[in-house]
């Protein structure tokens, strides 16, 4: 292994824009395993390290490095030591690390590698800021993750049983993965297809909503559209057999409903406390709120808990090709693995997209244009499209009034999640979340 000076990586981690922890004092740095990676024209090491903090729980990180003068730098800074990292996954190989071994996995098969161009080209993208993204060769995005979890990165898990056992393809494809397998046993790199000249939903909505005083049939049918793959992706989901228990539906029971319900009013609770400070209007609505969040313990439980994207917003959606593709089944990020994984209403989803189309209206408001109304219509045009697509589905509930009670109540989650949020990160913005809830309260 290259020796690396532990006194020093405290510092070299503040400096990278990956590290989530530059605002917390470090007690300590230690390496939990390493492998030494001698590929061809590269040298370096590749080392999971633990960062244990003076306050907080500790966290672990990926560190491909070389030795410097003044301690260690990035290895990946190297576009021959990022081919052969590469090179690892495409052929399936493997590495030994002193604790157990780095694997390769490619699941995207030989016609993508003969696309490849040699040499084989490296672009670095610069907008993450927990991973490393580079384009290889215009075909292949792959993603170095930094910030690890113990076990399989459900963005693997996902994008692996779409890509292997269903005919879901409105999503960039997963290729290949990069797993370190032993006691620090993590997804460490994950390769999908490419999609040149995309535009994420955020941005795509919002030059819209700029240009368009009303909205058009043209968006609406967009709206449409993205409601059809959602309904397209969770149909896929709930295709899983009782043999793949990672994503076999499963009964919806009505204590699954009295537990999400329990845990909405709980954080009602506290976020409206919280909020009611700086909007005391809120304080007055608190039981009324309290009611969407209670009538979702009452419904007859209908449907089924299945695998959900469940971080799903326009930011996670990509406009190509007169297409809508959906991506990123990485979960919330402050959520557990487990807690990623589990299953639950496909509703939640949807509820996550219908608040992006409030914030996208609301975004433009903040920046000098007048709020014009697109909401509900856009909301109605997505709808459409998603119940088109999942006519007769059994995951969904079997009726319109249980459909729209727990649609209501995940859309009540998702608000108290933002209102948090902005609390915390921007309280300039708090206003979009509050002036929601009120809206929610009136329209009852």
């Amino acid at each position: 292994m290259t020796t690396l000076d532990l006194t020093k990586l405290p510092e070299y981690l503040k400096h990278q824009r990956w590290f989530s922890g530059k605002a917390w004092p470090i007690k300590h740095v230690s390496v939990v395993d390493h492998a030494a990676m001698e590929l061809g024209a590269c040298s370096f090491t590749l080392a999971v390290v633990e960062v244990v903090y003076e306050l907080g729980s500790p966290e672990r990180y990926l560190l491909p490095v070389k030795p410097t003068a003044e301690g260690v730098r990035d290895a990946l800074e190297d576009d021959e030591c990022l081919r052969a990292l590469f090179k690892v996954m495409r052929d399936g190989g493997g590495i030994s690390s002193a604790s157990g071994r780095l694997v390769g996995e490619w699941i995207g098969g030989p016609e993508t590698l003969m696309a490849l161009p040699a040499p084989l080209t490296v672009r670095r993208l610069m907008v993450e800021q927990s991973n490393t993204s580079v384009v290889l060769g215009e075909k292949v995005i792959l993603k170095i993750i930094r910030k690890l979890e113990a076990g399989v990165s459900p963005e693997h898990e996902v994008g692996r049983f779409l890509a292997t056992k269903t005919s879901f393809r409105a999503t960039p494809t997963l290729l290949g993965a990069l797993h370190l397998e032993g006691a620090a046993g993590a997804t460490v790199a994950v390769a999908h297809r490419f999609v040149p000249d995309a535009t994420d939903g955020w941005k795509y909505t919002l030059d819209r909503l700029r240009q368009e005083r009303a909205l058009g049939e043209r968006f609406l049918g967009e709206m449409r559209e993205l409601g059809l793959r959602l309904g397209e992706l969770h149909n896929a989901f709930a295709s899983a057999s009782a043999d793949d228990p990672a994503f076999a539906p499963e009964p919806l029971l009505q204590e699954d409903l009295q537990r999400w319900s329990a845990s909405i009013v709980g954080e009602l609770g506290v976020t409206l406390a919280d909020a009611a400070r700086l909007n005391p209007d809120l304080e007055g609505r608190r039981e009324s709120l309290i009611e969407y969040a209670k009538r979702l313990a009452h419904v007859a439980p209908s449907g089924q808990k299945i695998r959900i994207h469940g971080d799903l917003h326009l930011g996670q959606v990509l406009r190509a090709n007169g297409q809508w593709l959906i991506f990123d089944f990485e979960g919330e990020p402050a959520r557990s693995f487990t807690a990623r994984r589990e299953k639950y209403s496909a509703l939640r989803d949807v509820a996550g997209m219908i608040r992006s189309f409030d914030y996208a209206e609301a975004t433009v408001a903040l920046e000098g244009g007048e709020p014009r109304g697109r909401v509900g219509p856009s909301r109605e045009a997505f709808l459409e499209g998603y119940r088109k697509a999942t006519r007769g589905a059994k995951y969904l509930p079997a009726d319109d009034t249980t459909f729209e009670v727990m649609l209501r109540a995940f859309e009540l989650e998702k608000l108290l999640y933002e209102v948090r949020y902005e609390l915390q990160n921007r309280p300039d913005w708090v206003r979009i979340p509050v002036q929601a809830l009120l809206r929610m309260e009136d329209s009852k």
